[in-house]
């Protein structure tokens, strides 16, 4: 019986086992595929959302690289623009400056200005307008220029480039250059000089700025009028003034204009005649005008649809689950590398666009310098000659001038009883006075002709002109050069008492450099210590030290210091920086100190450094190798 129930009972047990067993691995096989599936979904879902994150990600950054390149086209001719608008405005402002026009003698004006127009052969007509507003031009017109922008803003001490007008003498579109005349006394300009340029080379700028077909490229004035557009019907003309954009039917290019007026510098995408295109926009420096260059959306972002189709791929890859999630990760580390390269492609773009600005910035600066060389050169070498002429005839005056004098003595002892109208004369005349005084003023007359040398030799130093490789030359001297021509600069006026100058030359041996570069140097450091004594409250101990000396390690030392207004811990960081500057408008635009780190550092392999505090002065410390490395 007990047999029997075992037998039943192993019966009963083996089926309920089998059962069981059969359940659990039902209940594994589904517990399996439940998590398989989960991680399907969860790997889908994630490879899904790292697709379209990459495919945004990637797409913003060449989307932003190809804007970046258009907007660096534009500020290309930009500073085309601005290049040449810096040395019109240098011409003008030179010979503002010059004797003759400071005369405010338009009979001898007149001749010079015409000489100028056919030196220069850039100029259409030079004009001198007085304080009265009253002009007259080269081309012997009469005119009240109270109503101009240039004669109101030269007056006012700026050197411009005005909005382009319909000139009343010429009748076609120009531009008005116009500088300050300095006064004699005071420091309310004397009056102005202005010179007219044609439009030609800013529309030439503007016509060659294109990316692709269908860009183009314009200009607007600080009015929102175009000054340079394919569409020529839009430009003014003697008949008809040219509207503004800022009143255009189209609110976007409104928008647009209104941005470029208010001197903002950006690229966005805007609906212009129906069509999507990109504006790319900045102002120029050297004038309240802006340079717009549109290029269709179409070509901007054709590069794009090799990545939408590349999306394209991704998503049908996305259906077939898991057999294909081994090649969506590879597609997302080739998408990762190409964001990479794109983003090291974008850092190497802002790189050699700040090389490209540095470079242009020397460049402006160096022609600069190379026109106020030529200019002191010129100006030395005019003076030179009638100066050595009248030196060497001072001494045959002063011998002659002596024999005569001792002609007239042996003529009084030979003879002491002159005749009653000889002694009258003498007396009248003060023999015995002009017979002591002559002498002096002989000797002074020869000490003023060895002060022009002087002051010529140092103009002559000062340019080098022939020294464009590296020369050993004497630091000291040069230093002495440049505080000879700034030294109008150093000399007391009625608004601002003398600035000494306290020099501790050490015995230096000559230097390997660039003669005319380093005196760049100095004279961009010695200007900004002028300029912060001037502008501090202090007015009667304005102070400039200049220390040389020689180090160990066969290094220069040349130290510049001023007790003026000093700089913030802000402002000393970024002192060497490309175009930053605290100056007011119209009297720096950054470039001096970043020349100066350029020259010392990247040209002569040195050091410059400053420390200042705030009211306390600044001092400039420059280290030059005494040998080139090169």
């Amino acid at each position: 019986m007990m047999l029997k129930l075992r037998k039943v009972w192993l019966k009963i047990n083996s089926r309920w086992y089998a059962l069981s067993n059969k359940s659990y691995n039902l209940f594994k096989w589904r517990s399996r595929n439940f998590i398989l599936l989960s991680i399907v979904i969860i790997l889908s879902i994630s490879i899904s959302a790292t697709a379209i994150t990459s495919y945004k990600i990637v797409k913003g950054l060449l989307l932003t690289s190809l804007k970046e390149q258009v907007l660096l086209k534009t500020r290309k001719g930009q500073d085309d623009i601005d290049n040449w608008l810096a040395i019109r405005k240098t011409e003008i402002k030179t010979l503002a400056n010059s004797g003759v026009v400071r005369s405010l003698n338009w009979p001898v004006i007149e001749p010079y200005l015409q000489s100028e127009l056919k030196r220069l052969q850039t100029f259409l007509l030079m004009a001198l307008a007085t304080s009265d507003s009253a002009l007259i031009n080269t081309h012997g017109d009469h005119l009240n220029v109270k109503d101009r922008e240039f004669f109101q803003r030269s007056m006012a001490g700026e050197t411009i480039a005005a909005d382009p007008i319909i000139g009343r003498t010429t009748k076609q579109l120009q531009i008005q250059i116009s500088s300050p005349i300095p006064a004699e006394r005071g420091t309310k300009p004397a009056g102005v000089l202005m010179g007219g340029i044609p439009i030609n080379r800013v529309v030439e700028v503007i016509s060659n700025l294109h990316q692709g077909k269908g860009s183009y490229a314009f200009a607007l004035n600080s009015q929102g009028i175009p000054i340079a557009h394919p569409n020529t019907e839009l430009i003014g003309t003697p008949e008809e003034a040219a509207k503004s954009f800022l009143n255009s039917r189209n609110p976007r290019l409104v928008e647009i204009s209104q941005k470029m007026v208010a001197k903002r510098t950006n690229i966005e995408l805007v609906q212009l005649d129906g069509k999507w295109s990109y504006v790319a926009y900045t102002p120029l420096r050297e004038a309240n005008w802006s340079v717009a260059l549109i290029v269709p959306k179409e070509i901007i972002e054709s590069p794009l649809q090799a990545l939408n189709l590349l999306a394209t791929v991704l998503g049908g890859l996305l259906l077939v689950g898991l057999i294909s999630a081994w090649r969506q990760v590879q597609l997302y580390e080739q998408i990762r590398d190409r964001a990479l390269i794109s983003s090291q492609q974008a850092q190497q773009l802002s790189k050699t666009l700040k090389e490209l600005q540095n470079t242009q910035a020397q460049l402006i600066q160096t022609e600069k310098m190379s026109s106020l060389g030529q200019l002191v050169a010129g100006v030395a070498h005019e003076i030179n000659n009638p100066a050595n002429f009248i030196h060497a005839n001072l001494n045959h005056a002063s011998v002659y001038s002596q024999d005569i004098l001792d002609l007239l003595k042996l003529y009084q002892q030979t003879y002491p009883n002159p005749t009653p109208e000889i002694s009258d004369r003498t007396q009248d005349l003060d023999i015995e006075f002009l017979a002591e005084d002559l002498p002096k003023l002989m000797a002074s007359m020869q000490v003023g002709t060895k002060r022009i040398r002087q002051i010529v030799l140092s103009l002559r130093n000062f340019s080098r002109l022939d020294e464009a490789d590296m020369k050993f030359v004497d630091i000291n001297e040069g230093l002495d050069n440049t505080l000879m021509i700034l030294n109008h600069r150093l000399t007391a006026t009625p608004n601002q008492p003398e600035i000494q100058i306290v020099k501790k030359y050490g015995d230096l041996p000559l230097v390997e450099c660039y003669a005319g570069q380093l005196n760049q140097v100095f004279m961009n450091v010695l200007v900004n210590a002028i300029d912060a004594i001037e502008e501090s409250l202090v007015k009667n101990e304005g102070q400039i030290r200049i220390q040389t000396e020689l180090t160990d390690e066969k290094q220069a030392i040349i130290q510049i210091s001023d007790n003026g207004i000093g700089m913030s811990e802000e402002v000393k960081q970024r002192v060497f920086d490309y175009m930053f500057t605290t100056k007011p408008v119209g009297k720096g635009i950054g470039l001096g100190m970043a020349i100066a780190y350029q020259i010392v550092v990247d040209k002569h392999r040195g050091t410059i450094e400053v420390d200042s505090t705030p009211g306390c002065g600044t001092e400039f410390t420059i280290v030059i190798p005494l040998t080139s490395n090169k």
